[in-house]
């Protein structure tokens, strides 16, 4: 699984406290279902045409268009993408459902949530395909951004959308031995200066507890026997981020990697592991840059995948492949390629064509 690059921004309205049902109609899709299950879902855009939802086979074949939509997820068994939907713009007031979950074999959607004060973006399923988990980002004035913001679960079984957690969403990620339970990165406020930690809860939000209590824990990344994260560190230039590992075992975290990171730069972001832990995909990020790493995680070495430049996308479970999108800051998105790299380096082999914003199950 990947984390997603939401590229677009839009405004959502989400009824923050409890449960809340929501089940607008479905739209029909355009779609031309493969018969097998797809493993990319992505998006295509023309400088004449919004951005369009697109499935296809993990090869990049028997692709197939979904409907409209950004920041498509897809499911871990191929059989649903959850999207960020655009609204209807009445006035100033932009209406309409935010997110829509489409089904791959059927082409049809369910939405959920309404467009209004907040942004909607989907950032990882469950690894039994039942449950999604969407961020929402208040784009309203700050005294109400608290209240806005938040993460919500939607059970695509049931069509529940459940509130997990109010404030900043730093990152959130599933876990991986089939319990559903959820770890995110939250804090209180979007203040710069706001202390964030990671907690774990249910996908219902109940047991919800502290995993790190130091102020400067996000970006989780659910692993083998481990969740991986950021540990930012202030500097006056601007924080420094280097991953950290918390063990499931109760053991204290410690920190994976101790790469530079000069004053324009960020650091690195944990993104996907493989299905055995051992194996890491991660975006080293600063000021007009962003290039896929790998991390060893045995012994912490992390080194850039190629010397062009290339986003990290997602990685294999065997850890074998990273899924890239080539093109990312030098032009127009509508230009990119997605195309696969081999863990330990190599020539791109391009999958999609004027593609971007991808995801993969592989």
């Amino acid at each position: 699984m990947v984390k997603p690059r939401s590229g677009v921004r839009r405004t959502v309205l989400a009824a923050l406290g409890g449960m809340l049902v929501v089940a607008l109609p479905g739209f029909c899709s355009e779609a031309a279902v493969a018969s097998a299950a797809p493993a990319l879902a992505y998006v295509k855009q023309t400088e004449q045409s919004l951005s369009t939802v697109w499935t296809a086979a993990a090869d990049g074949s028997a692709a197939a268009r979904l409907g409209p939509g950004v920041s498509p997820l897809i499911s871990p068994n191929g059989q649903a993408v959850a999207a960020g939907v655009f609204g209807t713009v009445a006035g100033s007031q932009e209406t309409g459902p935010a997110i829509a979950v489409y089904s791959t074999a059927t082409g049809a959607a369910q939405d959920y949530l309404s467009l209004g004060s907040d942004t909607a973006t989907p950032i990882a399923w469950s690894a039994d395909s039942r449950y999604v988990a969407v961020q929402l980002q208040s784009t309203t004035i700050p005294e109400d951004a608290q209240q806005h913001s938040g993460l919500v679960v939607i059970d695509t079984s049931t069509g529940t959308v459940i509130t997990v957690a109010h404030g900043q969403i730093e990152g959130a990620s599933f876990a991986t031995d089939g319990s559903d339970r959820i770890v995110y990165g939250r804090a209180p406020s979007q203040l710069e200066s706001a202390s964030v930690n990671l907690y774990v809860a249910n996908p219902d939000g109940s047991d919800a507890h502290a995993l790190t209590h130091d102020g400067h824990s996000l970006n989780p990344v659910w692993g083998h026997g481990y969740i991986a994260y950021d540990h930012s560190r202030y500097r006056r230039e601007g924080s420094e981020l280097q991953i950290w590992l918390a063990p499931l075992n109760g053991r204290a975290p410690h920190r994976l990697t101790h790469i530079p990171v000069n004053v324009l730069d960020a650091g690195l972001v944990p993104l996907a592991i493989s299905s055995d832990g051992k194996r890491m995909l991660a975006e080293f990020e600063g000021e007009d840059n962003s290039e896929a790493w790998t991390v060893s995680v045995g012994s912490g070495r992390a080194r850039e995948l190629s010397s062009s430049p290339l986003l990290g996308v997602g990685l294999s479970r065997d850890g074998r492949t990273v899924l890239v999108e080539e093109g990312g800051l030098e032009g127009p998105a509508f230009g990119d390629k997605l195309a696969t790299v081999p863990f330990a380096g190599g020539r791109p082999r391009v999958l999609v064509a004027h593609a971007f914003q991808a995801s993969w199950s592989e």
